[in-house]
């Protein structure tokens, strides 16, 4: 059996496809978890600082030991809510995915014994550290910041 070698190797994908890909994977990561896990979660403490209601989130933080349980589900909430918004924008993108990730990390590894959201966290992780990787895309602020102070300069 002979190999032939007169097969050309596929065209790469155009550029715009990347950027667009990275934008499609920024606002669908961001998105769902501003929509079903950020926003409930912040609508929760927000009830609960103004309307003194109960919120579950740091009864479950303190059960798994952790100390000052408020102060961290809000610090939690408001860093995760404002970190995937900046993703979703293309604003300081990859430290922010960075940031995400490790979050995602560290909540897959806390969680690991209910069966939705550790493996969720695992996407998530994955996902942030993908457009880590990958950097904001051509449809971001970063670049038009980047722009902008080299214009300057």
């Amino acid at each position: 059996m002979t190999i032939d070698y007169s097969r050309t190797t596929p065209a790469p994908a155009p550029k715009w496809a990347h950027h667009l890909g990275v934008l499609i994977l920024r606002v669908a990561t961001g998105g769902s978890l501003i929509a079903w896990h950020c926003a409930p979660k912040a609508m929760a403490g927000w009830a609960h600082i103004w309307d003194k209601t109960p919120w579950p989130f740091p009864d479950e933080l303190a059960n798994m030991g952790f100390p000052m349980a408020l102060p961290l589900a809000l610090s939690l909430v408001v860093i995760t809510l404002l970190g995937s918004i900046f993703i979703i924008l293309g604003l300081l993108t990859r430290p922010m995915a960075f940031v995400l990730a490790v979050f995602s990390i560290v909540t897959a590894l806390l969680y690991h014994s209910y069966p939705t959201t550790a493996p969720m966290a695992v996407l998530y992780a994955g996902s942030f550290l993908a457009i880590a990787l990958c950097g904001p895309g051509l449809f971001a602020c970063d670049r038009a910041l980047r722009a902008l102070s080299q214009r300057r300069a």
